[in-house]
């Protein structure tokens, strides 16, 4: 499935049981994210780290691997450039999206999550106080929706703490497009929809989230 311009891989189908296991602007042209997708999938993906290898699956085992040397600095859709290594990655049902922050998700047990992408904020949209509420918020929530709106498994990576006060599960929600692994939480900052936020202990990816302070 194309959007925008990237091929996503929408994953098992909502009835299916899961199992377990970076140029900022608010588009990208899609002839810009095309090519990227046309590197990527003549490169693998990439990781940021020298000499790292990362480790892309395809079903239940590992088809390739992929080194920092095979790709060269490939840039990736929207300009996010984080990878992960997809073993740390829990393989949730999407159901919807609630605003520019949070989704809701069913993880591998069937359990309903209300998840809380770590490490962003975006504007108020869905405030049961109308007058928090924003366009910005709105228009937030509009793109994630957009975003996600083809997709039906996500995977979530956790930081040091799972919940947050309000029994929300915290997490870096990533997709897959069929080469790789992209950052949702990363995305929403590369494209202004978000601000970056750094709540102790959840600090993993915070130095590389600096880039999108302003």
């Amino acid at each position: 499935m194309k959007k925008y311009g990237l091929t996503v891989n929408s994953g098992l189908s909502r009835t299916a049981k899961c199992r377990k296991g970076g140029v900022r602007a608010r588009f990208l042209p899609a002839a810009a994210l095309g090519i990227a997708l046309s590197a990527l999938a003549l490169t693998g993906c990439f990781d940021p780290l020298p000499q790292q290898t990362v480790y892309r699956e395809t079903s239940d085992t590992v088809a390739s691997v992929y080194s920092e040397n095979d790709v060269g600095g490939t840039e990736l859709p929207f300009g996010v450039t984080l990878q992960v290594d997809p073993s740390v990655l829990v393989p949730c049902e999407f159901e919807r999206v609630v605003d520019g922050d949070t989704i809701i998700v069913h993880n591998p047990e069937g359990k309903r999550l209300r998840v809380r992408l770590t490490g962003i904020n975006a504007p108020e949209s869905v405030h049961e106080d109308e007058s928090k509420n924003t366009d910005e918020g709105r228009e937030a929530s509009a793109f994630m929706k957009d975003l996600m709106s083809e997709i039906d498994i996500v995977y979530l990576e956790y930081d040091v703490e799972e919940f947050d006060q309000y029994d929300r599960t915290l997490a870096y929600v990533w997709i897959d497009t069929g080469d790789t692994y992209i950052m949702v939480n990363e995305i929403m900052l590369a494209t202004d929809h978000a601000e970056p936020v750094y709540i102790e202990p959840n600090l993993k990816y915070a130095d590389d989230f600096r880039q999108y302070e302003g």
